[in-house]
């Protein structure tokens, strides 16, 4: 349905939700390279002013030494050092940063499958409201011959004029029925706008008959799981969520490692030739037991937890997709009953009844359970049929929640 793929396209666009996602997942980008990149070097410069300071020098055969003053002198220092972390640990925290970019990209994902699949149930709540509209108005046509029909009979003397009030009562009740399903259509093109980042009011037609769209088949167990495993956003991120702990508990070991410092200088001092110094120096993890360790202990337990996390996932999954492809069928299969029996039948059954009543063969109560069980069997197929879209919807999304249960306007 074009209408419904433009209202998709437009949420993915311009809805608040998919451009926080977007966002969220340039951020984490933005993060990677900082990661693993080298501390910031040290940068330093000094001056230092002596003061004047006598100076004796005393020798052998020289009674009280040399005396002489040493004029104050100014020396100026530049220092250049950089901390060199072990090799590995700056890849290792990179590795981390990237599975975080990961689990944004699969977040992302997750809000435009949600998204879709709102849009799609919004969609599918004002298709079948229409539908449900069309049938309480050839229900409503019904009852107006009825009631022209027991109006002749009055006029003939065959039947009461209580017959005609209860006719005009039923067609009274669809037209409150008909009220609410008009109000709750008008809720889901709200919602439709809202999704699309469209102003409120704007007009929206989908165009389609929800009883004329083919049914989709029920697919297999195995089938189902596999597609649920390939696109849920919670199966995805629980992976993600495990390679992250792994990579965090590399990290975690990889810190246990001392780190690196080199640094150079140069100095001088008034006339005196420059001076220069060189220096290296290594971390000492003294405390490695209290720190590095404890870190990677809990970075272990961090990462059992998302794999214990993963494996409750998978149990679940599977029983998700168990319990859908019954519901699957089962939907589908009382689509294709009432449709291919209960309601020609109904129709046939409805038919032969008005007209035993117009020749007065029949009692108008035999008409009244006529026309409701033939209503009752038509809603209760668009019922099946809209259950067999919602599953279809949700598999679309990925999801793995329940359909919703939704109002049929009585």
């Amino acid at each position: 349905m074009p209408a419904v793929k433009e209202l998709i396209a437009l949420a993915l666009k311009d809805n608040p939700d998919a451009a926080v996602s977007r966002h969220r997942t340039e951020a984490g980008a933005a993060r990677v390279d900082p990661a693993g990149a080298l501390p910031d070097p040290q940068v330093s410069f000094g001056v230092q002013r002596g003061p004047e300071r006598d100076v004796v020098v005393s020798g052998n055969g020289m009674a009280g030494g040399l005396h002489g003053v040493l004029p104050g002198m100014t020396e100026y220092m530049f220092s250049f050092g950089q901390e060199i972390p072990w090799p590995g640990k700056l890849a290792a925290k990179e590795r981390v940063a990237e599975t975080a970019v990961r689990r944004s990209e699969v977040e992302a994902r997750a809000t435009s499958l949600a998204l879709e699949a709102e849009v799609l149930s919004n969609a599918l709540e004002l298709l079948v409201i229409q539908a449900r509209r069309r049938l309480l108005s050839m229900q409503s046509d019904h009852w107006g011959t009825i009631e022209e029909i027991v109006k002749s009979r009055i006029d003939q003397g065959g039947s009461g004029a209580g017959d005609a009030i209860m006719a005009m009562q039923e067609r009274s009740r669809l037209k409150l029925r008909l009220l609410e399903l008009d109000s709750q259509a008008q809720d889901r093109r709200d919602a439709l706008n809202r999704l699309a980042a469209r102003e409120q009011g704007t007009p929206l037609d989908i165009g389609a008959d929800i009883l004329g769209v083919e049914l989709p088949k029920p697919p297999g167990e195995t089938e189902l799981l596999d597609d649920l495993k390939g696109r849920n956003p919670e199966w995805l991120g629980a992976a993600v969520d495990v390679r992250t702990a792994e990579a965090a508990e590399h990290s975690a070991k990889m810190d246990r490692f001392p780190d690196f410092f080199a640094g150079a200088g140069i100095s001088r001092m008034g006339s005196m030739p420059p001076a220069w110094k060189a220096e290296v120096g290594v971390s000492v993890p003294l405390w490695g037991g209290r720190k590095q360790g404890r870190m990677v202990d809990m970075a272990k337990a961090e990462r059992r937890t998302a794999e214990s996390l993963q494996a409750g996932l998978g149990l679940a999954l599977a029983a998700k997709a168990r319990e859908r492809t019954r519901a699957w069928k089962l939907a589908f299969d009382t689509a294709e009953i009432y449709a291919a029996e209960l309601i020609p039948n109904g129709e046939a059954a409805l038919e032969i009844l008005v007209a035993r009543l117009q020749n007065g063969g029949a009692s108008f109560l035999s008409i009244v359970e006529g026309l409701n069980a033939l209503l009752m069997d038509q809603e209760k197929r668009l019922d099946a049929v809209a259950q067999v879209h919602r599953l279809a919807i949700l598999q679309h999304g990925a999801s793995i929640e329940n359909p919703a249960k939704q109002s049929n306007g009585m």
